[in-house]
C-alpha cells in the first residue's frame, strides 16, 4: 500500500507540475473551433455522462479501439510543439502506443510493466489535454463550473450507483486505460486514480494562472495536490475504504477558490492580458 501510494503521488504531481512547465512553454495546435466557452462545458458534461455507459455497452474490442484511438491522438499533439518532426512525433506515439499494447497483451510480461507504461501515458495524456483547454480559452469559471457539476455527478456515479466501479472494473487491464494506478497485491487489487480526477486537478492551476495571475495558479496546485495526498494517503489509515468519488473534494475546493479570487479581483483576465502581463518565454 504505502509503495502504491508513493506512486500514484508521484505520478499525479508530475502530471500537474509538468502540465504546468508545459504552459509556460509550449502553445499547442488548437483545433478551428473557437474560444472554448459554457456550451463546450455542457457538452463536455452531457460526455461525462454517456462515455461511461457506452464503455459498459459497446464489446471489448471497440472499447480498447476507441481508447487508443483517443490516446494516440492526444499523445500526437502534445509531442507535436516538442519535436517539430513529424516523423519523430509519429515515432514516439507509435512506440508509446505499441509498449502499451505489448505489455497488457502478451502473457509472459510482468503485469508491473503495464503499469509503468500506461502510467506514463496517462501523465502524457494529462499534459496535452489541460493545455488544449487552458490555451483554447478555458476559464476558470467554465473549470470551476465543471468541477461543481462533476462533483454532484460523481457522488452519483460512485456512491450512489455502482456505475464506475462496474467501468473501471471493465476497463482493468485494457490497453490505455484511463487511471493511474498501481498494484497493491497479487491478488489482483490495485491503487488508483481516474484519468478525469487528474484532469481537473491539473488544468485548474493552468486557468487560475491564467485567470488571476501565478500566485492563484500555484496555490490551485497545491491545493488540488494536498487534496488528492490526503484521500490517498488516508487509504493507508483505513479512514477510507473502497472506491471515493475524488471530485467529491476537488470540485468544491475549485469553487470555493475561484469565488475568493474573483471577489478579490473583480474579474478574469482575457488570454490577451494575460500573455501581455507574463509573456511567453
Amino acid at each position: 500500500m504505502v509503495l502504491a501510494t508513493f506512486i500514484i503521488l508521484i505520478h499525479t504531481a508530475a502530471a500537474a507540475i509538468l502540465s504546468w512547465l508545459y504552459f509556460r512553454r509550449y502553445a499547442m495546435t488548437r483545433p478551428p473551433i473557437g474560444v472554448f466557452n459554457l456550451g463546450d462545458i455542457a457538452v463536455m458534461i452531457g460526455m461525462v455522462v454517456l462515455v461511461p455507459f457506452l464503455y459498459l455497452l459497446l464489446p471489448l474490442w471497440i472499447v480498447a479501439s476507441l481508447l487508443a484511438l483517443a490516446s494516440c491522438s492526444i499523445l500526437y499533439f502534445t509531442w507535436e510543439p516538442v519535436l517539430h518532426s513529424a516523423w519523430a512525433i509519429w515515432l514516439v506515439t507509435i512506440l508509446l502506443a505499441g509498449a502499451d499494447l505489448v505489455t497488457a497483451l502478451v502473457p509472459e510480461i510482468e503485469p508491473t510493466w503495464f503499469f509503468v507504461v500506461n502510467n506514463a501515458i496517462i501523465v502524457l495524456s494529462v499534459i496535452g489535454v489541460t493545455n488544449l483547454w487552458a490555451q483554447s480559452g478555458m476559464k476558470a469559471r467554465d473549470a470551476a463550473i465543471l468541477g461543481g457539476a462533476l462533483a454532484v455527478y460523481d457522488v452519483i456515479a460512485t456512491s450512489l450507483l455502482p456505475l464506475m466501479i462496474d467501468l473501471f472494473t471493465r476497463l482493468e487491464g485494457l490497453p490505455f486505460a484511463p487511471e493511474l494506478a498501481w498494484p497493491l497485491n497479487t491478488a489482483g487489487e490495485w491503487l488508483s486514480l481516474g484519468l478525469g480526477d487528474l484532469v481537473l486537478a491539473a488544468v485548474f492551476p493552468l486557468v487560475m494562472r491564467k485567470a488571476f495571475g501565478r500566485t492563484a495558479g500555484i496555490f490551485a496546485m497545491i491545493i488540488g495536490l494536498g487534496a488528492i495526498g490526503l484521500l490517498i494517503v488516508s487509504l493507508i489509515f483505513r479512514l477510507l475504504v473502497g472506491t471515493f468519488p475524488v471530485m467529491v473534494v476537488l470540485g468544491p475546493l475549485m469553487v470555493l477558490q475561484y469565488i475568493y479570487w474573483h471577489r478579490r479581483q473583480a474579474q478574469e483576465r482575457t488570454t490577451w492580458q494575460y500573455l501581455r502581463a507574463e509573456p511567453m518565454k
